[in-house]
């Protein structure tokens, strides 16, 4: 489904990413590990659009999307959500969820608005009782749901979610570990995460791929993932 191969990406004349290669298939869970800037953020925007490859390729449902524009990757299937949420905070709950549903692939056989909505509302059932409200008020966590749903109505086939349980209450995050397991479960896409957590990566994800220094220094499958091996990975 996505294929990294040797991607290499700059903040101007930094190099950031070296050589990044990794792959993900359908409906698998896969957690990208390391410390703070190593690269995890920067791989997800450089998939993303939001910074451009200098060289290398992505390689996303067999297609080479390496130079297409952002809203063209998520025309393709590929959901964000950034650390910092990005909801419009003058838009009301239901506005920033009808941002979502509005990039949907326009397909004949598609669910209904109001289908769409119910699934969304059903995994987070705090965003009903909120609608109305300008997402700039809400709590970090009534954010992230909020983030989670819009992303959600796109109807992705990969989402890209970075730290979703960051400054959230462990109430809320136990519930989105559960939505994690529940959309694992379903197969109906995939999943990249950014987490640091062995923790969370081994309870959520098949797969993981630590990085340090801006370079992929190990992957493999998660339950084979140990806590010696993420020490040694993590203080590179």
């Amino acid at each position: 489904m996505l294929k990294l191969e040797d991607v290499n990406a700059y903040y101007g004349e930094s190099h950031i990413l070296r050589n990044v290669s990794f792959t993900i298939e359908p409906g698998q869970v896969v957690c990208l590990m390391g410390r703070n800037g190593v690269g995890k953020t920067t791989t997800l925007k450089t998939l993303t659009g939001l910074l451009p490859v200098r060289s290398g390729k992505i390689i996303f449902n067999g297609k080479d999307i390496t130079n297409e524009k952002t809203d063209r990757r998520a025309q393709e299937g590929l959901a964000y959500v950034p650390q910092g949420r990005e909801i419009i905070p003058h838009l009301t709950v239901r506005e920033n969820l009808l941002l979502g549903y509005w990039n949907r692939p326009k397909l004949s056989s598609d669910v209904s608005e109001k289908e769409a909505f119910d699934e969304v509302f059903k995994l987070f059932p705090k965003l009903t009782q909120i609608l109305n409200r300008p997402g700039g008020v809400l709590s970090g966590g009534e954010q992230q749901q909020l983030a989670i749903g819009r992303a959600i109505l796109s109807s992705p086939k990969l989402l890209l979610l970075d730290e979703p349980t960051e400054g959230i209450q462990p109430s809320i995050v136990d519930h989105i570990e559960d939505v994690i397991i529940g959309f694992k479960a379903s197969r109906r896409f995939a999943i990249l995460l950014v987490e640091q957590g062995l923790h969370f990566a081994a309870r959520l994800a098949e797969k993981y791929v630590i990085m340090a220094k801006g370079a992929v220094m190990a992957s493999g499958k998660s339950d084979e993932l140990s806590a010696e091996m993420v020490k040694l990975h993590l203080t590179v």
